[in-house]
C-alpha cells in the first residue's frame, strides 16, 4: 500500500501544477468557437418572405396616402363657398350684360351666388345684377370638380333699340328703327355651372328677357315704327370665370 502511494504521488504532483498554471486553461474555461463571416452574413439577408411583406406594405402606404389626399381635395371642394368670390367674362344674346360684358360674384353658400356686373351692345352700357339658386350641386370623385343645375334671376338696365341687318342699299341706311333710352328687364335663366379644383370656372345658361319697364321712346326710321313695343326676348349666355378665396 506505501509503494502505491509513492507511485500515484507524481501523477497527483502534476495535476496539482496544472491547475496553479495560468498558462493551462482549464475543461470549463475553454472559449466557444466563434462564429464565421459566412455564418454572419446568411443570418443578415432576409427571407424571401419578409421581402413581399415589405413591398406589400409599402404599396399599402401609398396607396393609403392617395386616398388621402384625394379625400382632403374633395372635403375642401365640396363647396362653391370654398372660393366665393369669382370674376367672369360674359357673352351671348340678351345676356344681363348685352352682348359682352363682365360680373363679379360672391358665393356666401354653395348653394346661392350673389353677383353684379355691366357690359355693353350695339344700344349702349347695360348694368345687371342677379342672384343664382343652385338646388342641385355634386362634386366629381376622381377630380374633385364642381358641378351645378341652378336657376338664376337676373336684372338689368340700359338703353335698348331694335337691330336691323344692313342691307347695302346706302350708306345713311339706319340700323335700327325705334330705340327706347332705358329699358328695365328680369331675366330668368336655367344655368349649368362646373369649377376646377383651382377656381377655372364654366357656365352656361337659356331663358328669357322680360321689359318691365321703358322710358325715353324715339322712332328712327317711320316705315319700322309701328312695331315698337318691346316685347320679351330669348337669351343664351356662356361665363367664363375665375374663383377665389377670401
Amino acid at each position: 500500500m506505501t509503494m502505491a502511494l509513492l507511485l500515484g504521488l507524481p501523477c497527483v504532483t502534476r495535476l496539482a501544477r496544472a491547475q496553479s498554471d495560468p498558462a493551462v486553461p482549464s475543461p470549463d474555461r475553454v472559449a466557444s468557437p466563434e462564429p464565421s463571416p459566412s455564418a454572419e452574413k446568411d443570418d443578415s439577408q432576409p427571407s424571401p418572405a419578409a421581402v413581399h411583406q415589405h413591398i406589400d406594405e409599402h404599396l399599402i402606404d401609398d396607396d393609403l396616402a392617395q386616398n388621402t389626399g384625394h379625400s382632403q381635395h374633395s372635403a375642401r371642394e365640396n363647396s362653391f363657398a370654398s372660393r366665393p368670390v369669382m370674376f367672369e367674362l360674359r357673352s351671348g344674346l340678351s345676356t344681363i350684360v348685352g352682348l359682352f360684358g363682365g360680373t363679379v360674384s360672391f358665393d356666401p353658400w354653395s348653394r346661392l351666388s350673389l353677383g353684379a356686373g355691366l357690359g355693353t351692345n350695339t344700344s349702349g352700357l347695360q348694368l345687371a345684377g342677379f342672384v343664382r339658386v343652385r338646388p342641385l350641386v355634386f362634386t366629381a370623385q376622381r377630380t374633385a370638380r364642381l358641378h351645378a343645375v341652378g336657376v338664376e334671376l337676373g336684372y338689368s338696365v340700359g338703353p335698348f333699340s331694335d337691330y336691323r341687318i344692313p342691307t347695302g342699299m346706302g350708306s345713311g341706311e339706319p340700323i335700327s328703327s325705334y330705340s327706347y333710352e332705358r329699358v328695365q328687364w328680369l331675366q330668368p335663366q336655367l344655368s349649368y355651372e362646373t369649377r376646377s379644383y383651382h377656381g377655372f370656372n364654366l357656365l352656361a345658361g337659356v331663358g328669357v328677357a322680360i321689359p318691365i319697364e321703358w322710358h325715353g321712346y324715339r322712332c328712327s326710321d317711320a316705315r319700322g315704327c309701328s312695331s315698337n313695343r318691346v316685347g320679351g326676348l330669348p337669351t343664351a349666355t356662356i361665363g367664363i370665370g375665375w374663383a377665389i378665396g377670401l
